[in-house]
């Protein structure tokens, strides 16, 4: 749902920035970013004229008090406001900037379009906005009630998410916040409220979680080598786990296949369970070397083994062949009993 190309919204702001003298008409579209989307500071407009920040910002003040008076007479603008409300409704009463922005003009950036539609919301009293801050985004809302109501929402999708602690993936999240917290909303109004917070972000899998996560939010290699392995749910070696991650699109900085090596050797998330081929711990994988896990298993059993029942406990730890197991129940640490079952050699 975009503006159509008949109808232009910069233009329209334009016209009604007419109204305005010469000096104070530049002021304000210079502030907004009118001409080319790029906002310009009090300073840097106040140098060009030869005065202060804060006649600029007084300059401005007017001019904006001068345009509300005059803006409910100009009707070119009304479907440009009407088209804002109606997507502001449509996503819960309240939308981060950017989002708001997409949707109404393709472009999440703020270009000359974007701008002349801050200018109008900015004119209209029906529109409410709130600037970066620690915990949101910036946004624009219809009402007091909507910014409170994705205030509560975002409150309770944390705790579930917390609670759950595992990334939802963006398409179930509707589903996941309902089950959870046993409140009824609209799939768009949680996405855009979700959107607005800075405690919860979505993945480049489309996963969404708590921002601070490494699952959702990646610092260093060890975290996106943990992101590859998940998403591929099986062992890799580490030259397949580095060429995962740089075909993923984290960023622009390649990985290299050393330093993902050392990196997954040092963490306790990443076992080793074959040559290079490394599994994630929480999959049950065991480190050490194939007589090790071998000893572990019968030590933990407590009774014999055959050799089949040992092959496949092993191989549900270790990326190995049952060769290789079977040579190790050779070493004299292990026992063969006449019936063929194995045990740890006491002797």
């Amino acid at each position: 749902m975009t503006v159509k190309n008949s109808i232009n919204t910069k233009s329209v702001v334009a016209k009604l920035l007419s109204a305005l003298p010469d000096r104070n008409r530049d002021i304000v579209s210079r502030r907004f970013g009118l001409a080319d989307g790029q906002k310009e500071t009090l300073e840097s407009i106040g140098k060009s004229y030869g005065i202060t920040r804060e006649r600029v910002r007084q300059i401005e003040e007017a001019s904006l008090t001068q345009l509300r008076k005059v803006v409910g007479d100009y009707s070119q603008i009304k479907p440009h406001l009407e088209l804002a409300q109606s997507i502001l409704e449509e996503h819960g009463g309240i939308m981060k900037e950017e989002d708001l922005f997409e949707q109404f003009s393709g472009v999440r950036k703020n270009n000359s379009t974007n701008a002349a539609l801050v200018i109008a919301m900015t004119l209209d009293n029906q529109f409410s906005n709130s600037g970066d801050t620690d915990s949101m985004h910036s946004f624009w809302a219809l009402s007091g009630r909507h910014i409170q109501e994705a205030g509560k929402s975002l409150i309770s999708l944390a705790r579930a998410l917390e609670k759950t602690k595992e990334p939802v993936m963006e398409a179930d999240l509707h589903q996941f916040y309902q089950k959870k917290t046993n409140q009824t909303i609209h799939p768009k109004a949680l996405l855009a409220y979700a959107s607005l917070s800075k405690s919860i972000d979505k993945n480049i899998f489309g996963e969404m979680g708590l921002s601070h996560w490494p699952e959702i939010n990646p610092r260093g290699v060890r975290d996106k080598a943990y992101l590859v392995l998940k998403r591929a749910n099986k062992p890799l070696h580490f030259r397949e786990i580095t060429e995962g991650i740089n075909t993923a699109g984290f960023n622009n900085r390649k990985a290299n296949v050393q330093t993902v090596h050392n990196e997954l050797i040092k963490d306790k998330r990443f076992v080793l369970v074959g040559r290079g081929i490394y599994a994630l711990s929480q999959w049950g994988y065991k480190s050490g070397t194939v007589k090790d896990v071998l000893a572990q298993i019968l030590t933990e059993t407590k009774k014999p083994m055959t050799r089949d029942e040992l092959i496949q406990k092993v191989l549900a730890t270790r990326f190995v062949k049952e060769n290789t197991i079977l040579l190790n129940l050779q070493d004299s640490k292990f026992k063969k009993l006449s019936d063929g079952r194995y045990i740890i050699n006491t002797a």
